[in-house]
């Protein structure tokens, strides 16, 4: 039962990424998404994080880097708007590899 409703969270999850990503290409340089972007990469990355035992510190620690990588991302953007793309990018590699974390 209750891994019914984790294997739901996970689909959810999926698919919460999916239309953010689409969104995010998709729409000219939108702050709002930016930010969405970065809050749902710390979600995931948060999750990832509390979702490993204690000894598990080589994820717990990629966990926290894919949180910086979505932060960065939101500085790369506001500070020159020549990197949109890179951060576009940096947000992809965040969520994907966060998303990756949470499977395993």
């Amino acid at each position: 039962m209750a891994l019914d409703i984790l294997e739901i969270m996970y689909i959810v999850l999926i698919i919460i990424a999916i239309g953010i990503q689409v969104v995010l290409y998709k729409s000219k340089t939108n702050n709002s998404i930016i930010i969405i972007n970065m809050l749902f990469g710390l979600l995931l990355s948060y999750l990832a994080f509390t979702s490993f035992p204690t000894n598990f510190t080589i994820q717990k620690t990629l966990a926290i880097l894919m949180g910086i990588v979505a932060i960065l991302a939101v500085v790369m953007k506001f500070r020159n708007d020549e990197l949109v793309f890179l951060s576009k990018i940096a947000f992809s590699i965040s969520i994907v590899v966060s998303l990756g974390l949470l499977f395993l």
